[in-house]
């Protein structure tokens, strides 16, 4: 038996996992990271191939602004730097690499890859060891630590270690969750496993294994047929990951009969795959090959453990204010038919959340075993909260705030319910300056920097968007957002279109929001009507006379007919939007691309100025909180300057990743490729930084130096965007 010591050991590699055991280690701990497969990422690696999701929910978020920041932005931007092609799931194993990557790149971090934890060992109450066997290596180790970090999935340790836990669907009043079930259950979401289709350019049969269904003789074969959508799903399968609806196991126990499910999986699979390719009832199939099918299927939930707080359906849907806030979610309650594919009913419910949500610290540690905190599926979650907790990247987030956690709880020798009691503000700030995102928190200025600051720089955008590139008829209702931060409001001018031979009536409907983190209307302000003459083609001023809504940001809604039009373009504004009206369908208000046309916003806006990148936030919240520079295709600076001198040991520059995007198969546009720092010294010295290639978000720059008068910021390139992008400038002493 080998004798493993550490600070913290984190059991499991997913995503969760990864971020706890960096976040610790980049916090000054000596880690363990135990995973027991070959590779990292969980349901994200080369063997089951999930993508990454989050808040941004397919980027259709009602937050708009919802992708998750810190070490998931971190790990997803490095993925696609890496291998361009991850989202349409191709070159899988590049991102295993980029995995590993991160986690051997941190020397703080021992990983122990292959190694299946058995035994967990208690002493007085508290975990004091978990034993671990390499098969494969012949090695027993046994790893000693004072906090452990369940990031398991299944929650092997905390289970082992007698942790509380739940497993199934709560009742409906346990929790007053309208969705939960009348009587509570034993049924989980089951497992799916994936594969991977590619064409090859010439015929190539199939041959249906021995042990696969003939899935024309099983009794939800029609099922299955409206599934698959006939001859759509062979197109839509070609290349990209197979079918997540191909789902088993929820009404059995989806640890102990891991085996049974598996394999029921891959009869499934393979029966499956001989009718798309032998039936004839499908299209361009000859020269499409099964080119990858999981070897393990990849779980959604198990047991999920209880913490001191149980994060239920109301806290993801009324937004409670939480003291211990860490991370943020925003996926719907994605709630799976229990019987999985068996099931006659639909796939899964997607049940809507108003946007991002926080997390407290107090679901993410155990109620009973002091020492253990968790991440990822099996936080303190009711069933129907955990439908929308459990996608990978709000796990990492969970990871994130765990591993910086245990960092503070070695800091000050205590237990992870103590310091949610009494060091929340500081693990907030700690993650805050790592860039994870706490949905209404920002980090307060440091009076230190802040006193006798000025921001200056080269130029700023107008707040308007007057160049229209395509008249959009209103036969559908549009949307046009404007955050605003004047106390009222009187005009604003837009440009329409009457191509019709008579007049057309425009109706302008004004909604208020309530909340800063969404982009959903709420009250009705005022609604008025403009006639447009027939064959109009121009800009009309808009009356608005409103005050400020609470949530910053005026909806202004525009109804016409077929025959009437606004322009709109493809040009970002951060913070404006616009969207389809479907007040009906409120989980769908970012479904459209265009951006309307406005000018003359009266009064008017300084929307972007300097000084917004020390105001504290690093993201939109009600107002977009980011300094742009005009439309440019050349050098634009950004300077702070003091009027005595100031000591910097490190500078943090957050730049615009376009947070509304779940997933990206190009560059992204608006982050800023190169750029130098330039340091000015009491004196008369300058220091330069120089920045090329640059994909990341959050850019972190040791820089150790005292007596520093003035920083200045030159910016040379962007990868396509002609304005630059900065939505903070954090400064520590």
């Amino acid at each position: 038996m080998e004798l493993i010591k550490s600070d913290v050991t984190v059991i499991g590699g997913g995503i969760a996992g990864i971020c706890a055991a960096i976040a610790a280690a980049r916090n000054g701990l000596k880690v363990t990271l135990i995973n027991d497969r070959p590779v990292l990422g969980g349901n994200a690696s080369s063997e089951v191939r999930v993508h990454i999701n989050g808040s941004a929910y397919h980027g259709i978020s009602p937050s708009y602004y919802a992708r998750e920041g810190g070490l998931v932005e971190e790990l997803k931007l490095k993925i696609f730097h890496y291998n361009p092609l991850y989202n349409k799931k191709i070159m899988a194993s590049v991102s295993d690499s980029v995995l590993l990557d991160m986690v051997y790149g941190e020397p703080a971090i021992s990983l122990f890859l292959n190694t299946s934890v058995y035994e967990t060992g208690m002493e007085n109450g508290r975990i004091g060891w978990v034993d671990g066997l390499q098969l494969a290596s012949e090695r027993r180790l046994r790893f000693e630590s004072p906090y452990f970090i369940d990031c398991s999935g299944d929650g092997v340790v905390g289970y082992q270690a007698g942790a509380l836990y739940k497993r199934g669907r709560e009742a409906k009043a346990e929790f007053d969750e309208d969705l939960a079930p009348d009587t509570a259950d034993h049924y989980t979401m089951g497992d799916t496993i994936l594969f991977q289709t590619r064409d090859v350019g010439y015929k190539v049969p199939f041959r249906r294994p021995e042990f696969a269904y003939d899935i024309t003789k099983l009794d939800f074969f029609d099922s299955i047929r409206r599934g698959l959508n006939y001859r759509a799903i062979p197109r839509k399968i070609n290349g990209i990951g197979g079918l997540w609806w191909l789902e088993f196991g929820g009404h059995l126990d989806v640890v102990r009969d891991n085996e049974d499910i598996t394999l029921e999986l891959r009869k499934l699979v393979y029966g499956i795959w001989d009718y798309i390719k032998n039936s004839g009832e499908f299209d361009d199939v000859d020269n499409v090959i099964l080119d990858y099918v999981s070897p393990i299927a990849g779980k959604r939930e198990s047991r999920r453990f209880v913490g001191d707080y149980m994060l239920s359906q109301k806290d993801l849907t009324e937004k409670p204010y939480f003291p211990d806030a860490v991370a943020v979610g925003g996926w719907a309650m994605d709630l799976h038919a229990a019987r999985g594919i068996y099931d006659e009913g639909p796939a899964t419910a997607w049940n809507f959340v108003p946007g991002l949500y926080n997390i407290p610290f107090r679901s993410l540690y155990s109620a009973n075993v002091p020492n253990l905190m968790m991440a990822g599926r099996n936080i303190s979650a009711t069933h129907v909260a955990f439908g929308s907790t459990r996608v990978m990247a709000t796990c990492g987030c969970m990871g994130q705030a765990a591993g910086t956690a245990a960092a503070l709880c070695v800091q000050y020798g205590v237990n992870p319910s103590a310091l949610a009691a009494n060091h929340a503000p500081e693990l907030q700030a700690a993650l805050l300056r790592d860039g994870q995102t706490i949905s209404g928190r920002r980090e307060e200025p440091d009076p230190y920097f802040a006193e006798g600051l000025t921001v200056r720089a080269s130029s700023q955008r107008a707040y308007s968007n007057a160049v229209g590139a395509e008249a959009v008829s209103l036969d559908k209702s549009l949307c046009l957002v404007l955050p605003v931060h004047t106390e009222h409001v009187e005009s604003v001018s837009v440009r329409v279109r009457n191509q019709g031979a008579a007049a057309e009536t425009l109706f302008v409907q004004l909604f208020g929001g309530d909340r800063k983190e969404t982009y959903i209307p709420g009250s009705r302000l005022r609604s008025s009507s403009v006639d447009i003459a027939a064959g109009f083609d121009g800009w009309i001023t808009l009356p608005l006379d409103c005050s400020k809504p609470a949530d910053d940001k005026l909806y202004i809604v525009l109804e016409g007919t077929e025959q009437l039009a606004v322009y709109c373009n493809d040009d970002q504004l951060t913070g404006a939007v616009s969207f389809q009206y479907q007040p009906e369908v409120p989980a769908k208000l970012k479904k459209w691309s265009r951006n309307i046309c406005f000018k003359d916003l009266l009064p008017a806006q300084n929307m972007y100025e300097p000084a917004n990148v020390v105001n504290g936030y690093s993201r939109p919240y009600g107002l977009p909180h980011v300094w742009v520079s005009e439309r440019t295709e050349g050098q634009e600076w950004l300077e702070l300057a003091w009027a005595s001198p100031r000591n910097v040991e490190e500078l943090h520059l957050v730049l615009n990743p376009r947070l509304d995007l779940e997933h990206f198969n190009d560059p992204i546009e608006t982050l800023i490729k190169d750029y130098d720092v330039i340091l000015s010294l009491a004196d008369g010295s300058q220091q330069r930084i120089e920045v090329r290639g640059n994909y990341l978000s959050l850019n972190k720059h040791p820089v150790g130096m005292q007596g520093i008068t003035g920083i200045r910021f030159e910016f040379t390139a962007t990868y396509g965007s002609p304005y630059y992008e900065v939505f903070a400038v954090k400064l520590y002493n």
